[in-house]
């Protein structure tokens, strides 16, 4: 099993992932290709299920551009937070985007960004990109809002 770094998640108002609480933990470099980001679990009898594998899709060219667009943020630093929901706003702590641009600017310059697929999970659409970069890759999750905020956003 591989170590994990825990960094961020955030679901809609009707709870994609049911997480009450999120927080940034550092874990001791490893050999392991590149970092991973996943969403801290709940108790274990409110355990969300697991997000299902992405089906294939049309790539929308929108998406795929908020992807590489969000991607790069996130590595250098400069995540926009008017285009995140009030609850991903609120777990928005420097402490996370710290950690979060330490771990994925690692990974070095975006190289390209192949899209996987959607997930389905209580109607929420989750886009699902493999980002390959410098010095390994990642996969990177994201919904939105009706409104188009983002609702969800994390790394694995």
């Amino acid at each position: 099993m591989k170590r994990s770094l825990i960094f961020f998640a955030s679901a809609l108002g009707v709870a994609l992932f049911p997480v009450t609480t999120t927080h940034a933990q550092t874990v001791p470099a490893s050999p392991s290709p590149a970092p991973s980001v996943e969403v801290s679990a709940p108790p274990a009898d409110n355990s969300p299920p697991p997000l299902p594998p992405p089906k294939p899709a049309p790539d929308d060219p929108k998406m795929h551009k908020l992807a590489v667009q969000q991607f790069v943020a996130w590595q250098g630093g400069a995540v926009d937070r008017t285009r995140y929901s009030d609850d991903v706003n609120a777990q928005l702590s420097d402490d996370v985007l710290d950690a979060s641009e330490k771990a994925l600017a690692a990974l070095g310059a975006l190289q390209s960004a192949t899209f996987k697929g959607i997930s389905q999970a209580k109607g929420i659409r989750v886009y699902v990109y493999t980002m390959l970069c410098e010095h390994g890759s990642i996969d990177m999750k994201f919904a939105l809002q009706p409104d188009g905020k983002i609702a969800l956003v994390f790394f694995t």
